[in-house]
């Protein structure tokens, strides 16, 4: 792929994920939408949702809406759940049908964690406002880099000490995730240093879990990010790597 057919690929996804951004507020009548968001307001068969624009979407029950509980961080397994179980803290995940000026529901899913702190959040165990507005929002506790030879994806000795240091880290902290990129530098076409980026993270997620014990629930699916935006031209020892970071999330820490 050429430099100017990566760019037009780039600049199509930038502009499809605008659309997609903004096609809750703009849907017509009977167009499907996903809204993701927390729980602002809960009015007889009306809940209000603030989403990640922090825009407010009315949104309509029915008796056909279905509500589904999920459990763990990919959130495969799931239960039924009961419409009395949607209270104001609780981020949920909509998929919903426009009508008007707002939505009708057809799914609405929420983890059983979530739901565990907005259960708390309610019984006045944390503080309510501060916490409503953390949720989502992730910290980075500590940030680990791990490079690589030209066209290798194995992990040095330097790298499995570093990996070593961060899993002991991450052991310590409750309710931790963690979140890694793959990058190259820029030598080799983009396609091969896709795949390689993805090859690099992917080795150190496994490293993480079955050479540094952490859970495997705890430590997500590696991205492989292609060429480092810091790669330069040429060949860059720096930009050949994966970068590790233990985040937890703001708004579960505050109840602690």
């Amino acid at each position: 792929m050429n430099k100017r057919t990566l760019m037009k690929s780039l600049s199509l996804t930038a502009a499809m994920a605008a659309v997609l951004a903004v096609s809750s507020a703009s849907a017509a009548d009977g167009d499907k939408s996903k809204i993701k968001g927390l729980i602002t307001s809960v009015q007889g068969n009306t809940i209000v949702v603030k989403d990640a624009a922090n825009v407010e979407q009315t949104i309509t029950l029915s008796p056909s809406t279905k509500y589904k509980r999920t459990k763990g961080l990919t959130g495969v397994v799931h239960e039924k759940a009961e419409q009395t179980a949607l209270m104001p803290g609780l981020p949920v995940t909509i998929d919903a049908v426009a009508s008007g000026s707002g939505f009708d529901a057809t799914e609405v899913s929420f983890k059983s964690e979530d739901f565990r702190t907005a259960q708390q959040v309610q019984a006045g165990l944390a503080p309510t406002t501060a916490r409503m507005n953390d949720f989502g929002k992730y910290e980075a506790l500590a940030t680990a880099e791990v490079l690589f030879d030209s066209g290798s994806a194995t992990i040095n000795a330097a790298g499995k000490s570093s990996l070593d240091q961060f899993a002991a880290k991450a052991k310590e902290t409750q309710d931790y995730q963690v979140v890694l990129q793959g990058f190259t530098d820029s030598t080799g076409n983009a396609e091969a240093n896709q795949r390689l980026s993805m090859r690099r993270a992917n080795a150190v997620a496994n490293y993480l879990q079955q050479q540094a014990g952490l859970q495997p629930g705890r430590v997500r699916a590696g991205d492989g990010m292609g060429v480092a935006t810091d790669a330069g031209a040429g060949s860059n020892a720096g930009a050949r790597k994966v970068v590790v970071k233990l985040i937890v999330d703001k708004g579960v820490q505050a109840g602690k």
